[in-house]
């Protein structure tokens, strides 16, 4: 596990306010385009396996599945999921969500029978979609989200490694690693996310988001449109029990407070940062803020830039993460100054 360790970054939660995690992962999740339009129901029975085995996590959830189109958002409609069997094509009906459940007749069937949607060329992906009842739109159960990474990147239904991929995939327990997950989709493009217990909130670093900062997003589940969708979680650390929540900001919320602990640090940087309106461009927010240190440009026309900022104080150094969101305009829609966590030891 050395060699794994050397390539993580990590960080821990402050009880104090409200920190950002910070945290970095080689990503080995990647699967053939031919592999993806398709799964086949031995695969399906697998993840319904695990879901009993691990149902602990989240004992009132139920287990779904859900198709995502990785491309264009808008062909959705045009799933046309079905089972192929011998006599030909049987349509599976997908809910309102792009989801659907194992029929029980299913078992009758060849478990090598497919399921396959006619957006071929690796235009889809699949997940479990496991969620317990009552949890708020815009929120998700962290036990739910624990359960649902065990049965898709079990099972199969998620990915199928291949290569050093796959080597990887032996050495650790991908859903339980403390600083980090494999990928995961919100409902709504994310801007942020946030774990809440109690009193306790972590906001997670901006680096958990969207996937990796280079051109390879489309050898991945999360690449194309999905890629402003997607999100991580320190799924292993088990200081945060099953019922925390996980609180999503989406693109198109409005923006939430600054902490009051960053709003009241008298540091030039920071309260130009604190500063900026709606409508700049890139250009006007570099002139007050410096260079970015990321700039993730998505398949819709919107763009996000990060830059970290560190303060020396007597306790040691304060790390802040800056993030601006702009339209397809390239004008500035909102933007969050977040506290990273001091890395984990």
């Amino acid at each position: 596990m050395a060699w794994v360790a050397a390539l993580l970054t990590g960080a821990l939660a402050l009880p104090a306010s409200t920190p950002t995690a910070e945290l970095g992962r080689v990503q080995v999740q990647g699967e053939a385009a031919i592999a993806r339009e398709r799964k086949t129901l031995a695969q399906l029975f697998k993840a319904q396996s695990l879901f009993e085995k691990y149902r602990g996590l989240a004992p009132a959830a139920a287990l779904t599945f859900k198709v995502y189109p990785r491309t264009q958002g808008e062909l959705a409609q045009k799933l046309e999921l079905a089972l192929v069997t011998p006599e030909g094509r049987e349509p599976v009906a997908l809910d309102a969500e792009d989801r659907f459940v194992i029929d029980p007749s299913w078992r009758q069937l060849d478990p090598s029978t497919e399921l396959r949607s006619r957006l071929a060329d690796g235009r889809v992906t699949w997940r479990p979609d496991i969620r317990t009842p009552g949890v708020p739109d815009g929120e998700r159960r962290l036990g739910d989200l624990r359960l649902q990474c065990r049965v898709a990147f079990g099972s199969g239904v998620a990915r199928g490694a291949t290569g050093f991929g796959w080597l990887l995939s032996l050495a650790f327990d991908d859903c339980w690693e403390k600083d980090w997950s494999p990928s995961n989709f919100a409902d709504r493009p994310v801007f942020a996310v946030t774990l809440v217990h109690g009193g306790r909130r972590l906001t997670l670093s901006q680096h958990l988001l969207h996937g990796l900062r280079d051109d390879g997003g489309s050898d991945y589940d999360w690449g194309y449109s999905l890629r402003e969708r997607m999100f991580r979680l320190p799924l292993g650390d088990e200081s945060w029990p099953d019922d925390t929540r996980v609180v999503f900001e989406a693109m198109d919320d409005p923006p939430a407070a600054p902490d009051d602990a960053v709003k009241a640090l008298q540091d030039e940087w920071v309260q130009a940062a604190l500063a900026l309106l709606p409508g700049m461009t890139p250009d006007e927010v570099a002139q007050r803020l410096g260079p970015f240190g990321d700039d993730t440009r998505f398949e819709s026309g919107r763009r996000l830039q990060r830059r970290v900022h560190e303060i020396q104080q007597p306790g040691g150094p304060l790390r802040l993460e800056q993030v601006c969101l702009f339209g397809a305009d390239d004008r500035l829609l909102k933007s969050s100054l977040r506290r990273l966590a001091p890395a984990r030891r």
